[in-house]
């Protein structure tokens, strides 16, 4: 038998007259696993949190570009609002004319539904991934809408050429930004592949098809 073990089976369970022996034992070997126990529930906890902050700090300013591509989003979703609006109430004129015209019509408002059912996936879309895919649906929606849209008045016209062009525009910013922030971002994700935690955090969001 080892010397080691020999020792602390002798104190660990000591004989009757040395029981004051056997409960300092017992307190010490209690001590040292509560001392283990909390030191690695810390480390369990303090490893993760340093190694978050370490993501968000990687890049400050891909957090900033986050939040003009939100701001930008509200003006994109405005604009193909005003789209909808524009050719529902060239629709809705419509539909007491003869059948051709009313199934136009119809068709018009199968592209606003389609519309608002993207803006709806866009105005829900919390991580760049989802804004990615919900901006894809709604530019295809509104592009669907202009085409089919049916309008008599040469005003709602204007105007509903007036809103794509404001979409299209917001588009081409959404654009710039969401690079700018992929580029910040890619900064990021070079770290979280070396975190030894990264199986705990978040990948690092980032545009895709922008």
């Amino acid at each position: 038998m080892r010397f080691e073990l020999f020792v602390a089976l002798r104190y660990l369970f000591a004989r009757r007259k040395q029981a004051f022996i056997y409960i300092i034992s017992a307190m010490s070997v209690l001590g040292v696993a509560i001392g283990v126990a909390a030191l690695v529930v810390m480390l369990a906890l303090a490893l993760p949190i340093g190694n978050f902050r370490a993501l968000q700090n990687a890049t400050p300013q891909a957090f900033i570009r986050q939040g003009d591509v939100k701001s930008i989003v509200e003006d994109r979703i405005s604009a193909a609002q005003n789209a909808v609006t524009v050719a529902q109430r060239g629709s809705v004129s419509q539909t007491t004319v003869a059948d051709e015209v009313r199934k136009l019509a119809e068709k018009t408002m199968a592209s606003t539904n389609d519309v608002s059912s993207a803006i709806k996936a866009m105005q829900s879309a919390k991580t760049a991934r989802d804004i990615s895919r919900a901006d894809q649906q709604l530019t295809v929606a509104v592009s669907q809408l202009v085409d089919d849209a049916n309008l008599t008045s040469a005003e709602d016209e204007r105007m509903l050429t007036r809103a794509a062009d404001t979409f299209a525009e917001q588009g081409s910013f959404l654009r710039q930004e969401a690079r700018s922030y992929n580029q910040k971002a890619e900064k990021a994700e070079k770290l979280y592949e070396k975190l030894p935690t990264k199986f705990l955090l978040a990948q690092p969001d980032m545009y895709e098809g922008i």
